[in-house]
């Protein structure tokens, strides 16, 4: 499914009835909001389907359809903030200290979503009923999870009608010269009557209808904070992603892919995707961070200002497109059948935290987005492998150094000699850690660190430079001053038959 965005030339009387509609929705969604949540703290789930105030809601909203609708909506919203923390506790119990007994447990209440359950849960391997203080203890969590973030702002949510309050119809003579695409019969909050909203067409949502698309009755209505009203179109592309997938035909097992602002994604067969990245954020970032000091040296808000608006809008689009392009060019010349990438973390210190605070926000969703369009398009999967040292470690001897790391794009081993650019050394460990334990997302900074000294303990590695295997005259080993080794002593070098016949003899005497 697919959701195109369109602008509309709606009269000023039109829009003052869509407008009224939306605020109505909304003031409903909040109530529902609020229902629901009270639903969650007593039952300990989310119900679409609960319908006991009928009076009230549809008194709001409008009408009895609408109501149901906008409680399909808000229900959907808050089970995806509430897995999203679900995810969060998991992490949270997982790096604790607690016995495995009781981590065990946790992590049941946890998959049920039984954290503020009244009835017992019960172990379905054992038959046990789980404690009170394990519940007490998983609420207590969830509650401290859930105060972390901010919960869903329902008085902004966007108004998704389908057919019996939206229906959509293709024009069949006023098409305005061949602007509108659509028309859409949309009831108003008075009942009974409705308006026609013409919809204007551009050539990306048509071409959508080219590859095999086709529509679904019914819209989504937005405002943005300009007071723009826009109209989605959700297009069901499912038969023609099925003839993509069917056509796909992979070349190479998996990629491997290292995340960066620098350069935005380098893989393990050498390609660097994405050059000219970093110095384009940098000039969003100058003309973002001089827009919000203007409006802050008056005593505003910057988000209040139209320019600043429009700023991080073109910053939003940018990152789509070039992420969009260089996936695009990776699936053309690479065609993998899957994809390795480090979890992504959007902070670079020669950006701001205004431009920083917007990448997480939004850079994130873009690229999970365009991993999606992947798999559904050509079956390509994608799976997040630990990154912790990753920029640290040679990925030719194994060895894990900060001073590894020279600078923003060159690696150099201190052990083995071994130079390349840094993104593509971070990108070939990604790859090897796909079937390693310490690939796991849920293994802690500490438990890598100590599988990657211990790995590089066992593993017998030759030296570029004699000295580090034990020969006379050679510098100092580099694991002295390393304190991921703890300062290890170097080893002693191996001496000849002869000489370490001699040393017996002599020690023997003394």
């Amino acid at each position: 499914m697919r959701t195109d965005l369109l602008p509309s030339n709606l009269t000023t009387s039109k829009a003052a009835k869509v407008l009224d509609l939306l605020a109505a929705y909304r003031r409903g969604a909040v109530l529902l909001g609020r229902e629901q949540w009270r639903l969650f703290f007593e039952t300990g789930r989310f119900d679409k389907n609960h319908d006991e105030d009928k009076t009230t809601f549809a008194a709001v909203i409008g009408a009895a359809n609408r109501v149901q609708m906008a409680r399909y909506q808000v229900v959907g919203q808050l089970q995806g903030w509430i897995s999203n923390r679900a995810n969060d506790f998991r992490d949270v119990v997982q790096g604790s200290a607690l016995d495995p007994d009781t981590k065990h447990m946790l992590h049941v209440v946890n998959r049920l979503g039984a954290w503020f359950r009244r009835d017992d849960v019960v172990m379905r391997d054992t038959g046990e009923v789980v404690p009170d203080h394990v519940r007490r203890l998983a609420r207590s969590i969830m509650r401290r999870v859930m105060s972390r973030h901010r919960r869903p702002d329902l008085s902004r949510i966007s108004m998704r009608l389908d057919r019996r309050a939206a229906a959509l119809a293709v024009p069949s003579k006023a098409t305005q010269g061949g602007r509108v695409d659509w028309w859409v019969n949309l009831s108003t909050m008075t009942p009974g009557r409705k308006i026609a909203v013409p919809l204007l067409g551009y050539e990306y949502h048509r071409a959508r209808f080219r590859r095999g698309g086709r529509v679904t009755n019914g819209v989504q209505v937005n405002r943005d904070r300009d007071g723009r009203l826009s109209f989605g179109v959700v297009v069901d592309e499912g038969a023609a992603c099925a003839a993509s997938r069917a056509a796909y035909e992979p070349a190479t097992e998996c990629v491997a892919l290292d995340f960066g602002l620098s350069t935005l994604f380098a893989t393990d067969q050498g390609q660097l995707l994405g050059q000219n990245w970093l110095p384009r954020l940098r000039r969003y970032d100058r003309e973002i961070s001089d827009l919000a000091r203007g409006m802050q040296r008056r005593g505003l808000k910057p988000r209040d200002n139209p320019r600043y608006r429009a700023a991080v809008t073109a910053l939003r689009g940018f990152l789509r497109t070039e992420v969009g392009r260089v996936l695009n060019r990776l699936v053309a010349t690479g065609r993998p059948a899957s994809l390795a990438l480090e979890r992504l973390d959007f902070r670079n210190p020669a950006l701001s935290r205004r431009l920083n605070a917007i990448l997480r926000n939004c850079g994130r969703s873009v690229i999970e987005a365009k991993l999606r369009d992947m798999e559904e398009r050509h079956g390509i999967t994608s799976e997040e492998v630990n990154p912790a040292y990753t920029s640290q470690t040679c990925s030719c001897c194994g060895y894990v150094d900060k001073r590894n790391r020279r600078s923003q794009s060159a690696f150099g081993c201190l052990w083995c000699g071994q130079v390349m650019h840094a993104d593509l050394n971070a990108a070939r460990n990604i790859g090897a850690r796909r079937a390693s334990p310490i690939g796991s997302v849920r293994q802690g900074k500490a438990a890598v660190l100590a599988e990657l000294v211990r790995g590089f303990g066992e593993r017998r590695v030759r030296a570029l430079r004699l000295g580090r295997t034990g020969s006379r005259g050679a510098p100092a080993d580099p694991r002295e001053t390393n304190p991921h080794f703890g300062g290890v002593r170097p080893v002693a070098p191996r001496k000849s038959g002869r000489r370490a016949a001699q040393d017996v003899v002599l020690a023997t005497a003394a």
